[in-house]
């Protein structure tokens, strides 16, 4: 399925001291990455100073919308009919989602691409790992004492001891 993102959308989630085009660059490169997909951002403007309007960087490909805006370029890039719908397009933004949908492409929010939930969630930030259930620490319990006969039953009297206060 190939994959469209609206660059400056990106760039706009980003905490604002990582606001850059480097920054979402990276981003990109190393979703890419994990999930082994081939990747077309596009930015509104001209490309910074010395950069080619189309940079390929292994699965990722980034244009540079020049004149036009970056929203007519990334539908203009989409098929028409039917072979739009194996098409996705990575944007917050409702007009250009609206156009996506009426050319019958897909479309994925920046949280379902980057797999973070809300914006206050920063990439690479990891998730608090829920408390253990009653049965998954006596599971535990039973792990960690198996095959240890030891004097007084040991070490698992301490741990046991230590969980009931």
């Amino acid at each position: 399925m190939p994959i469209v993102i609206d660059g400056n959308n990106l760039l706009h989630s980003l905490p604002s001291h990582q606001r850059s085009r480097e920054a979402v660059r990276q981003t990109i490169l190393d979703q890419s990455r994990r999930e082994k997909i081939s990747v077309t951002v596009v930015f509104d403007g001209p490309p910074p100073d010395g950069s080619p309007a189309t940079e390929h960087l292994g699965q990722v490909t980034i244009l540079y919308s020049g004149q036009a805006s970056a929203d007519d370029v990334i539908i203009g890039r989409l098929p028409s009919g039917t072979a739009a719908r194996s098409w996705s397009v990575v944007t917050n933004d409702h007009g250009l989602a609206a156009r996506v949908r009426e050319r019958g492409a897909s479309i994925r929010t920046l949280a379902q691409w980057t797999g973070r939930r809300g914006s206050k969630t920063r990439p690479g930030k990891p998730r608090p790992k829920p408390p253990l259930r009653p049965n998954e620490v006596q599971q535990w319990e039973e792990e960690f004492t198996k095959g240890k006969e030891t004097k007084n039953d040991g070490p698992a009297r301490v741990f046991k001891a230590k969980r009931r206060r």
